[in-house]
């Protein structure tokens, strides 16, 4: 079953990444990695490793100058926990950008971000075993150095990369509670590229506009806290202010009226962190707050953490619950953080996925589509003047 769904997902990976690597020619980097990480949700030890291929996108596409010709890399992965009453095994298919901060012939540091889906064997909240499906969303480093400087040697097909990710699975679940697990890893390997001949060539870069940018959505989903509970609502209505600091980055402001139908006032078993709340209230359900927005942005797709602040909420979650035991969410009270993920079908009309944490506790996930007016203040500027541009000499990068 697990090897079925990667072969799967990896397939639409590869298939839905084709529009993104139509380069003159096709370059790519074959790389295998050992992982060794701790799970700071469950706090076991973890040890792993992951398989792929990266395409480095080399100056075809405007926004790939923006981000000083970053790569595109598909991987898939295993990993082994040590603590089996939750998850012994875990495997994962995820796509990620390098986006390269320090880049020379031989040396390259990169920033990495991604996301994904995969699976693995868990207790969930019954005694029997389930094989949930999970997202995954990561964040790191990668470093890659490059054995020999000039392509014409064999030794600079090779490279030795290293890093660390910050990754965080969360199983999505409507029919039973989440279980999010957040981990970090070190990671040391190798990769190869066959074929570095004939390199395209890089064509000079179109101006691009800077606009200030006013922006609204609306998303929501279900979930059900207990096996046989009922369903409730999540909702998330967000409208915003965006400036962009440069080309790949932007800074807003937004504010959020959020729905959670899970405070209603029910006395529950297992999930006691609601009982504070004695009454059905319409209000209880409601809570609005204001955000600093931090966001990427890259062709038709933008990623952003947004950090804000309840400026409305009747919820104060008490220092221990019912049980006597300490409420380590307490912070849910005043802040909250949420991770967007935008897909501009139109340049005015897009898709978002929005996931609202209380730092590492996720308490829901949202579907929804906005409407963008980007057209504010905008000016124009080639931020890409003080690049050169020449041709390669071929015969020196053909490999034999």
């Amino acid at each position: 079953m697990i090897k079925r769904l990667l072969c799967v997902l990896g397939a639409l990976l590869m298939m839905s990444s084709l529009h993104l690597n139509a380069q003159q020619n096709t370059i790519f980097r074959a790389k295998a990695e050992g992982h060794v990480g701790y799970n700071l949700t469950d706090k076991c030890k973890m040890v792993g490793g992951e398989v792929g291929m990266e395409l480095p996108l080399l100056g075809n596409h405007n926004w790939e100058y923006t981000y000083h010709f970053p790569s595109v890399g598909f991987s898939i992965g295993g990993y082994h926990l040590d603590k089996p009453e939750y998850a012994k095994m875990a495997f994962d298919a995820v796509t990620y950008f390098h986006f390269p901060l320090v880049h020379t012939n031989m040396f390259a540091w990169n920033l990495k971000w991604g996301g994904g889906a995969g699976s693995y064997v868990s207790r969930g909240d019954s005694t029997h075993s389930i094989v949930p499906v999970f997202g995954v969303w990561t964040v790191g480093t990668n470093i890659d150095i490059q054995l020999a400087k000039r392509y014409g040697n064999p030794l600079a097909q090779w490279r030795i990369c290293l890093g660390g990710n910050m990754s965080l699975w969360h199983n999505g679940h409507i029919t039973r509670k989440a279980h999010d697990l957040w981990y970090g890893d070190v990671f040391l390997g190798a990769k190869y590229t066959p074929n570095v001949w004939p390199l395209p060539i890089r064509y000079p870069a179109k101006p691009v506009k800077h606009t200030l940018a006013l922006e609204a959505y609306g998303a929501g989903l279900v979930n059900q806290l207990e096996a046989g509970e009922k369903y409730f609502l999540n909702a998330d209505i967000c409208l915003g202010a965006y400036v962009p600091i440069s080309n790949a980055y932007r800074l807003g402001l937004s504010t959020d009226a959020f729905y959670n139908g899970a405070y209603n006032g029910d006395q529950r078993e297992s999930i006691v962190r609601y009982n504070f709340i004695t009454e059905d209230r319409f209000r209880n359900k409601l809570r609005g707050g204001v955000a600093l927005a931090n966001e990427l942005q890259m062709d038709r797709v933008n990623v952003g953490l947004h950090v804000g602040y309840y400026f409305y909420s009747k919820i104060r979650i008490p220092k221990y619950n019912e049980n006597g035991v300490e409420n380590k969410n307490r912070i849910e009270s005043y802040l909250y953080t949420k991770l967007v993920t935008r897909f501009y079908i139109t340049p005015k009309f897009f898709f978002v996925m929005d996931l609202k944490t209380h730092l590492l506790h996720v308490e829901c996930l949202n579907l929804g589509f906005g409407w963008a007016m980007p057209d504010f203040g905008a000016r124009i500027k080639n931020p890409f003047e003080r690049i050169s541009f020449k041709k390669e000499d071929k015969e020196e990068l053909r490999i034999d």
